[in-house]
């Protein structure tokens, strides 16, 4: 596991030196769910003031899937970004974000699975606000001192009323409400031309509340009335020596957490947490990196996981379990990049880049069903062993790259699978450059073996092959600097095939387009 952090672009990202507003305009389709989806942003620099406004609405229906079938469900969704930023005293800046949308949707309760009576067809809204005040100091002459602040607060409601099965006509909600607070600073320490140290130190504060409500039950089955609050200091150093044979980077680090959680009901959890790694580098030419690492890292049980009360599904009713521990994983992992210019040619470039990982995990969160109960349980002990490798050759106008991965899951003590088993899996992308007409041409495919290694028979799914055409027109003519276009075929071969553990066929053959225009 791991995290993905989001940064959403700036004024100053989208325009060139000396511009001082620009706009953008996207429009997209795809046939195999009839998604039409307008994009409209406009962004300026006004002084110390970086501003920037963007909306969009999407539009979906009924999905063709690749065995003929249709998948029954629709949205329209209405998003917005609004941000404010202001730099004052050279160094110092201040900014305002918003980010937004609305969603209103008709679909199966569990999205990935058919309509039956445990698994209505609902229509969902889904409303989600995101509020974030940041400041920086971000000064190059002083090396002690980078400072950032970020503040936030991020409001979530889902509201389901059932259109089929057993409870047709119940409303159900579910609101989550994060209030967050993270400061961090960096100091770099530079002791001559081959050791340099920068010191990346913080803290970070949130809490969570979560609420739910059914016009049946009151409260709502599996989405217990609770409250966490999780707080964690972190501190690493990035340790950059030059020996005279090659380049080293050295990043030894730690976080420390505590999190905490209660229900309605009194049940609670209170637990800690050090997280320790280690990271190495090494580039012996410019051409070739080495790296390996070694970590140790946790994940807390959420509400839903500690806490869920009444029915799963009729018949079967959940089971809290506060006495559930966080998962832990001891992750060793290590590989070789390689970059290089004139292989086979004067005017060709290969890369090549490669990992293997081996994790061993301690309490990892499972569901389980037994006759008439659901609870979430601690696996004892889980092994993961994964590989993955890519690479690239260029030689204009050609460009190839192929790509294959690989993991395995188990249960060390009983030897049964877990879901987190991928098959074998490759990939190739193919493309051709047409100068004259600014343009590329591209086939790409995706090719997976049978996924045989499924904790439960609902898992298992057969090998697919799948291909892509893609097609790119950006023109050259400084008049028209500002414009692109998509076009694609996704599924060219119209195939029926489900992703690991997908119990719905994938979207069948979908025509793609995107045109986007900035001026």
């Amino acid at each position: 596991g791991g995290v993905i952090a989001f940064d959403t672009k700036d004024a100053a990202d989208l325009l060139a030196p000396g511009e001082t507003w620009g706009t953008q305009t996207t429009l997209s389709f795809q046939s195999a769910s009839k998604q039409f989806s307008p994009v409209q942003s406009v962004y300026g620099r006004v002084g110390g003031w970086d501003l920037l406004g963007s909306a969009a609405v999407r539009g979906s229906g009924d999905i063709q899937q690749g065995n003929g079938d249709e998948l029954e469900t629709r949205d329209f969704l209405t998003s917005a970004l609004l941000k404010a930023g202001y730099t004052f005293a050279d160094f110092n800046t201040v900014k305002l974000q918003y980010q937004g949308q609305r969603n209103d949707g008709r679909e199966p309760n569990n999205g990935a699975g058919a309509i039956t009576n445990s698994n209505p067809l609902v229509d969902k809204l889904v409303i989600d606000n995101q509020y974030s005040l940041k400041y920086a100091y971000e000064n190059p002459a002083n090396n002690w001192l980078q400072p950032k602040v970020h503040v936030y607060f991020n409001d979530t409601k889902v509201e389901e009323t059932d259109l089929s099965g057993t409870n047709a006509g119940r409303v159900q909600d579910r609101t989550i409400e994060t209030i967050g607070f993270t400061a961090d600073n960096q100091t770099k320490l530079t002791f001559g031309d081959s050791h340099a140290h920068t010191l990346s130190y913080g803290v970070e504060l949130y809490g969570d509340k979560q609420t739910g409500s059914s016009t049946t039950t009151g409260t709502r089955s599996g989405v217990p009335d609770a409250t966490a609050t999780t707080y964690g200091f972190y501190l690493q150093d990035e340790i950059l020596l030059k020996p005279g044979f090659g380049e080293l980077s050295i990043i030894p680090a730690a976080r420390w957490d505590s999190y905490s959680s209660e229900d309605e009901a009194g049940q609670s959890q209170d637990e800690r947490k050090l997280s320790p790694k280690v990271a190495v580098s090494y580039k012996p030419i410019e051409q070739v990196m080495l790296f390996g690492s070694w970590a140790k890292a946790f994940r807390a049980p959420n509400m839903t996981e500690l806490y869920p009360a009444g029915q799963h599904y009729p018949g079967n009713n959940f089971v809290a379990n506060p006495d559930l521990s966080p998962e832990t994983v001891t992750t060793i992992e290590i590989g070789a990049g390689l970059n290089f210019k004139a292989v086979l040619n004067q005017g060709d470039k290969a890369r090549i880049k490669g990992a293997w990982f081996s994790s061993d995990g301690k309490d990892f969160i499972s569901q389980q069903i037994t006759g008439t109960t659901t609870q979430y349980v601690n696996v004892p002990n889980a092994k993961l062993v994964g590989w993955e490798v890519e690479g690239t050759y260029q030689l204009d106008p050609v460009s190839v790259t192929l790509g294959a991965s690989y993991v395995t899951a188990k249960n060390e003590d009983t030897g049964a699978n877990l879901d987190n088993n991928v098959p074998l899996t490759f990939i190739a992308d193919v493309n051709y450059k047409v100068d004259a007409i600014d343009s590329v041409f591209g086939l790409r495919g995706r090719f997976a073996n049978a996924n045989e290694r499924a904790s439960s028979t609902s898992g298992l799914t057969d090998g697919y092959g799948v291909v892509d055409l893609y097609y790119r027109w950006r023109p050259d003519d400084s008049k028209q600097d500002g414009m692109l276009l998509d076009l694609g075929i996704e599924n060219l071969f119209d195939k029926s095939y489900s992703r690991r553990y997908g119990s719905l066929n994938e979207p069948g053959r979908n025509y793609v387009a995107r045109l986007n225009y900035t001026w």
